[in-house]
């Protein structure tokens, strides 16, 4: 039996900018429609810095087994709306850093039910692992303060062999939207924790 895998290389300039022009932003995001990424609603947390910078330090291989870069909206694409939505600069000096350390996910092939069984048996033929690893760093070196809040997440999920490729992009945005979500939760902790005297209440 061929293999379905992750293949669309038509798709990520078109559908990318189809789904980010319908990402919701600004105060009144948790109003608008859109395919369910978006950290509006969760509130801004405002670091007494200058400026705000995302730094993305992970280079997909872009090839197998990675397939991020395949994706619709990739991890590193959340993790840019997640310090649009959650992060703003209201001090005069200093800088934060977002780094983007892993921003990956990595397909591989689950084994099949062979013989007169597997005529019969819907087995899921993919996984995927998608991982997120992001550092926040604060420096301040007027008030003489640096420091860090760092998260790791990841989260897996299985397709079925007879699979769309509607149903297969779902699969992956429901991956990329569970890690978000997970990233948004343990981040907003770390922040709050590590970077407290840095944080304009």
């Amino acid at each position: 039996m061929m293999r379905q895998s992750l293949r669309f290389p038509f798709l990520p300039t078109l559908l990318l900018a189809v789904l980010l022009a319908a990402l919701p932003s600004g105060p009144a995001a948790a109003q608008q429609p859109g395919p369910g990424l978006s950290f509006a609603e969760k509130g801004t947390i405002t670091l007494d810095v200058a400026e705000i910078e995302v730094v993305n330090e992970y280079v997909p291989p872009l090839k197998e087994p990675n397939v991020e870069h395949l994706l619709p909206v990739t991890p590193s694409d959340t993790v840019r709306l997640w310090v649009q939505d959650r992060l703003k600069a209201g001090g005069n000096s200093g800088r934060a850093r977002v780094v983007i350390r892993d921003a990956s996910v990595v397909e591989a092939e689950l084994e099949r039910t062979t013989g007169i069984r597997g005529w019969f048996t819907k087995d899921q033929s993919e996984r995927y692992e998608g991982k997120l690893a992001v550092d926040v760093l604060v420096d301040r070196p007027a008030q003489g303060f640096s420091g860090a809040a760092s998260v790791a997440v990841a989260r897996s999920t299985t397709v079925a062999e007879d699979v769309s490729l509607a149903e297969r992009e779902k699969a992956m945005l429901d991956l990329v939207r569970a890690m978000a979500t997970d990233l948004d939760a343990q981040l907003d902790a770390a922040i709050r924790a590590n970077l407290f005297p840095a944080i304009i209440l």
